[in-house]
């Protein structure tokens, strides 16, 4: 597939979408951005090799619409550089991506992206199903980068791969993004190469590293937790209660909140607590030993000791400094 194919299979995707419009397009690259009342996002891609494209997703809004389609065959790797992503793929699993996250992939993506932040940055490339049956770029041969190799030692079975990337794939993503504008093309072919290089030659994390997809059913108990504790935050719930009400060991139930939320639950609510006591601080004359009870605290020396710990500062330094009335 040439950049001028999948660059023209784009264009007809987006004309359907609401708020996807192009805003560049050449021979080798294309900019599509997204714009709606919730916020934007800016993706660029580029042609490197036939069959072979690079992306940059800078997103900041809470979801961002997904190109239906367009990995049919083939398979495609992510990094995560900023932020965090939920996205079903089309097995019906859910993938959650966040920062330093790398992700191998021979799915398509069957829904739209969640994401939890406000924000997502970050890398993508797409390797086609004609990159792979063609015959290799003559660098590729050279080193010894074989393409459907690649895609075996990462989807052998499950057909998805995620964990943290190592410091040298983490540093060969980031890299991509230095500004060369001149040598800009060159420049990422060498860098995509690299890349693969590493991963040819870099060992598959034990099971412990890899990190899990979860079902559909696995993130509804998740989201569903969240709305329970967050309801009121002065309320207690003891994890081995909210596990009984699933049906499911505690030790699962914080598998799959921290699969979803990036968080374990005692961190989850411990931020969305201090959150709301530097709302009650700033907007209201509540005695802080009574925002300490409205979020969970019935000591207010733990609250406080908890708040300084979070924002840097005493409730009541906090209170001086940013309340909004006189």
């Amino acid at each position: 597939m040439s950049g001028d194919e999948q660059f023209t299979a784009l264009e007809k995707l987006t004309r359907a979408m609401r708020h996807v419009h192009i805003t560049s397009r050449t021979a080798d690259s294309i900019t599509i951005q997204f714009k709606s009342t919730e916020g934007m996002g800016t993706v660029r891609r580029y042609a490197l090799f036939p069959g072979i494209f690079l992306g940059f997703n800078n997103v900041e809004t809470g979801l961002f619409p997904c190109f239906k389609g367009e990995l049919v065959q083939g398979f495609k790797l992510n990094f995560c550089t900023d932020g965090r992503c939920e996205v079903k793929m089309s097995d019906g699993m859910y993938l959650f991506l966040e920062t330093g996250d790398f992700s191998f992939s021979n799915l398509t993506v069957s829904g739209n992206f969640s994401l939890p932040y406000q924000r997502y940055h970050g890398i993508e490339l797409h390797i086609y199903d004609s990159a792979l049956k063609q015959d290799p770029p003559p660098l590729f041969e050279h080193i010894g980068i074989d393409l459907r190799y690649l895609c075996k030692k990462f989807c052998p079975i499950s057909r998805n791969f995620i964990a943290k990337a190592s410091e040298k794939i983490k540093s060969v993503f980031l890299a991509m993004t230095d500004t060369i504008p001149r040598y800009k093309q060159d420049y990422l072919r060498l860098k995509v190469t690299e890349l693969l290089f590493l991963l040819m030659h870099t060992e598959i994390p034990t099971e412990k590293v890899v990190r899990n997809f979860f079902t559909m059913g696995q993130v509804k108990i998740a989201k569903q937790v969240m709305k329970i504790i967050t309801t009121d935050l002065s309320e207690h719930h003891p994890i081995k209660k909210l596990a009984e009400q699933f049906s499911i060991s505690p030790s699962s139930l914080n598998k799959y909140f921290y699969g979803v939320y990036g968080e374990s639950i005692a961190a989850y609510l411990r931020s969305k607590r201090m959150h709301k006591a530097a709302e009650y601080l700033e907007k209201t004359r509540h005695q802080i030993a009574d925002i300490a009870l409205l979020t969970g605290y019935e000591n207010a020396s733990k609250f406080a000791a908890v708040f300084k710990s979070a924002k840097g500062e005493s409730p009541l330094e906090y209170r001086r400094r940013h309340r909004v009335f006189s």
